[in-house]
């Protein structure tokens, strides 16, 4: 229920925004797009972004859900969802800050990955203590969900540079 609210929200708020957007930039245009074709493409463009943050909800609340069975923590669904949440709020605001400012201060390399995994540790134990979790719970998935979550950025990070190193060659 919890899912579905948060998702309807983000449809509802990127409906709104989309349309005003797409209607205001339709004024400006000699052909304007009757008010049914806004409707749809903001509809298209909203069903779009909801489906964007169901799977990063996913993401996290899959990658909670894994901890939580590895380590057998008996996380109820209630708080999967509220941690899943949490966390998916936090990583698409105040994580890309902290993103932007250690690539600023180390650079793009290995180094800003890792610092930005422990202070998603830390901001992590942060929203559980928030959202009163069990101290043993907290660490285990703040510390299990911030390393997924590194794994898949250093992936990437390693991908990107194997291109680069490869394009540099030739």
């Amino acid at each position: 229920m919890k899912i579905s609210i948060f998702l309807s929200v983000i449809f509802i708020l990127s409906f709104l925004l989309l349309f005003w957007f797409i209607h205001h930039e339709n004024k400006k245009e000699e052909n304007k797009d009757s008010s049914l074709t806004v409707i749809v493409v903001a509809i298209l463009f909203s069903v779009i972004i909801t489906f964007v943050f169901a799977f990063f909800l996913f993401l996290i609340m899959g990658s909670t859900s894994i901890i939580d069975t590895i380590f057998s923590l008996n996380i109820n669904t209630n708080q999967l969802i509220v941690i899943g949440i949490s966390f998916l709020i936090y990583w698409l605001t105040i994580d890309n800050i902290f993103e932007k400012f250690f690539k600023y201060l180390l650079g793009e390399n290995i180094y800003a990955i890792l610092s930005l995994a422990l202070s998603r540790v830390a901001s992590f134990y942060i929203i559980g203590i928030i959202i009163k979790l069990n101290e043993v719970i907290n660490m285990t998935i703040s510390i299990g969900v911030s390393f997924i979550l590194l794994a898949i950025e250093v992936l990437y990070f390693f991908k990107n540079n194997k291109s680069k190193i490869a394009n540099t060659k030739e």
